[in-house]
């Protein structure tokens, strides 16, 4: 099979004045292999980035998990490099990633693109331990084995992650279905390999704060108790190991935690009209 890309690096998205500096940071991290940035967004292109012939705008107003799946569907690349929009790609970091997996990886594996985050890009690398599922108190599930990895910013082939239906958009917010995909792959005998180096410096918002309450309040009270039943079966990703790719035409076209029309019927058509300061 040919691609137009060795990779796709995606990501649902709403803070435009993020996006140049992610974009520029991009090109010293993928310098030797072709590659499109494919973001999902219910805004457009800010006008200095509109000229740029690999970077391709999805709009949609729904909520992250299932702008994700929507976003990996028109992804052209070999690979599939989930990530988010306010990081910082560091130097090399994809091009070593594709190097690695194409000589040391199966179809099924997937490389965990390890990040740093902290308020204004100030996180420090995080301990290995805390790549692995049990590191984390509420992933200490009966269905989820000891020796699990997570990945929350993951590198992968892109047929193997259609293979078995990418993400489940059953949750708002992707953060659980990043989990259960991961779990998914290990179920399926792929193995979760951590990249050499830091991949990205992100941002961060922390409860309520900045942007985040509708991510906090998704992941909280409606992600993490759906997340928590499926996972309270031991086994429990060997018994969905492949799920339907269309699962996120079930969920609805506007997330209303975030997009909120007003009083005149019309939603958001910037990240300044969100209102978040």
């Amino acid at each position: 099979m040919s691609y137009k890309y060795d990779v796709s690096i995606m990501m649902p998205a709403i803070r435009t004045s993020q996006w140049l500096m992610m974009y520029g940071s991009l090109l010293n991290a993928c310098i030797k292999n072709t590659w499109e940035l494919v973001l999902v967004s219910p805004f457009d292109l800010p006008d200095n980035m509109k000229h740029f012939d690999n970077i391709k705008l999805i709009k949609d107003y729904g909520a992250p998990s299932r702008c994700a799946q929507l976003g990996a569907l028109e992804c052209e690349g070999e690979y599939l490099y989930h990530c988010v929009d306010d990081a910082i790609f560091l130097p090399d970091v994809i091009d070593n990633a594709l190097a690695f997996h194409r000589a040391h990886c199966t179809n099924k594996d997937v490389i965990n693109m390890r990040y740093r985050e902290g308020a204004q890009f100030s996180g420090q690398t995080l301990p290995e331990g805390f790549w692995l599922a049990w590191f984390h108190d509420e992933l200490r599930l009966p269905g989820i084995p000891q020796h699990y990895k997570i990945s929350c910013h993951h590198f992968m082939r892109l047929d193997y992650f259609k293979e078995i239906g990418g993400w489940d958009c059953r949750y708002e917010y992707i953060n659980h279905s990043l989990h259960d995909l991961m779990f998914r792959v290990q179920a399926d005998g792929g193995r979760l390999y951590d990249s050499q180096t830091d991949a990205t410096t992100c941002n961060h918002f922390i409860d309520k704060t900045g942007d985040h309450a509708p991510i906090y309040d998704a992941q909280t009270f409606f992600d993490k108790p759906q997340f928590d039943a499926i996972y309270a079966v031991p086994n429990a990703a060997a018994t969905r190991i492949k799920i339907p790719l269309d699962n996120w035409t079930q969920q609805p076209e506007v997330w209303e935690r975030r997009f909120k029309e007003d009083d005149s019927g019309k939603l958001p058509e910037s990240y300044e009209e969100l209102g978040y300061g």
